[in-house]
């Protein structure tokens, strides 16, 4: 506890207070966006992201604490990444795409993208199949952006990477993912683009938080502190080398 609240954990670039039933951020680069963004998905997809409720007078962002737990250490528990939850996870997604395309939110582009779906980004509910998502968290980093883009993204942050990992689990992974995004309505993502995304993502994941470090930025300086930078990297090499597997498991199942 702080004087001004309850210091929520995970909050690695933005400091995130909890006071009462309400959470104050710091404010992301793009602030007006991101309130409108949310006050359109309050109306259009309520439940996908908290409530937008205004600025402190520190200047922080206020929204609305959505209960629930939140992984903030990624691989703390298995159950946050059964198939029970990615079908949810894609569900979400869907909600968060279908309620903005066509918007003036996404500027021409296919959509508006949340852009750094994580699971300690998420926040979950038991269910019957155990925990599921039921909120997103995070929308800094929102813009727009085409569907698969945030579909790739999801794939490799619900999935393990690197090392003696198992790249066609990767890519069964990416495969349920879009098949609940799609539903049985047919075809609404490009499969066979998305490891290419998904490698891109990736690269550029290490690449920013190396260019960060370099101009000084504290987050990304503690990130590549931390060992970030050369994990990451070694995960797009990973990737690269098992490309084919990945996309032999996308396409069959």
């Amino acid at each position: 506890m702080t004087g001004s609240g309850e210091i929520l954990p995970g909050g690695f670039v933005a400091e995130v207070v909890r006071v009462g039933d309400t959470v104050r951020r710091t404010p992301p680069a793009d602030a007006a966006f991101v309130a409108a963004l949310l006050r359109h998905l309050a109306a259009t997809a309520p439940g996908v992201a908290p409530a937008y409720l205004g600025v402190d007078e520190r200047g922080r962002q206020v929204l609305s604490h959505v209960e629930g737990r939140v992984p903030w250490r990624d691989r703390e528990d298995p159950a946050f990444f059964t198939d029970a939850a990615l079908t949810r996870l894609a569900g979400l997604v869907r909600s968060l795409h279908d309620a903005c395309a066509g918007t003036d939110l996404a500027a021409g582009a296919e959509t508006v993208c949340h852009r750094d779906l994580s699971p300690k980004n998420t926040v979950y509910r038991d269910g019957p199949d155990g925990p599921v998502p039921v909120a997103l968290l995070d929308w800094d980093l929102a813009a727009p952006g085409r569907r698969i883009e945030d579909v790739a993204f999801a794939g490799w942050h619900w999935a393990t990477l690197g090392g003696d990992a198992d790249p066609a689990e990767l890519g069964r992974r990416c495969r349920l993912l879009c098949d609940a995004y799609e539903g049985p309505a047919g075809r609404l993502l490009p499969r066979d683009e998305l490891v290419g995304v998904l490698l891109d993502q990736v690269e550029g994941t290490w690449r920013g938080i190396a260019a960060g470090a370099d101009r000084g930025e504290p987050a990304m300086r503690r990130l590549r502190a931390a060992g970030v930078v050369e994990t990451v990297r070694g995960w797009h090499d990973w990737l690269r080398r098992h490309r084919p597997t990945v996309e032999a498991a996308l396409f069959t199942g």
